[in-house]
């Protein structure tokens, strides 16, 4: 459950929101929210809904489960922190940035390769 812990926390810093200021509003102590985020309990999946439902993110992503998005041109997706990091540090390098535009898995396949060195 680290991922959750991980992104409850995160969710709720987004929105500059305090431990008791989300529990108030899924109806939960401000100590039940501490104890989520540090992994010490797991919410009952009702907590969960209400979680994901007043934090405004996708439940699966709550979670940390993967979601399968179909390709279109309008979609929202939540990317946590650190894969914006790595996008961001992607972009800096116009060169590997368009190897991963053209084949993403042999750019991921190449590094894969060098780090193997």
């Amino acid at each position: 459950m680290q991922v959750f812990q991980k992104r409850l926390k995160e969710a709720r810093e987004k929105r500059e929101m305090t431990q008791e200021t989300l529990g108030k509003g899924i109806y939960v102590s401000k100590q039940e929210v501490c104890l989520y985020e540090n992994g010490k309990r797991t919410p009952p999946i009702d907590v969960l809904i209400r979680l994901a439902h007043f934090l405004e993110v996708d439940f699966l992503w709550l979670i940390g489960m993967e979601v399968e998005i179909p390709r279109g041109k309008n979609r929202i997706v939540n990317l946590s922190e650190e894969d914006l990091l790595i996008i961001e540090a992607l972009k800096k390098d116009s060169v590997l940035y368009e190897k991963f535009l053209r084949d993403p898995q042999r750019a991921i396949s190449d590094i894969s390769n060098q780090l193997k060195k």
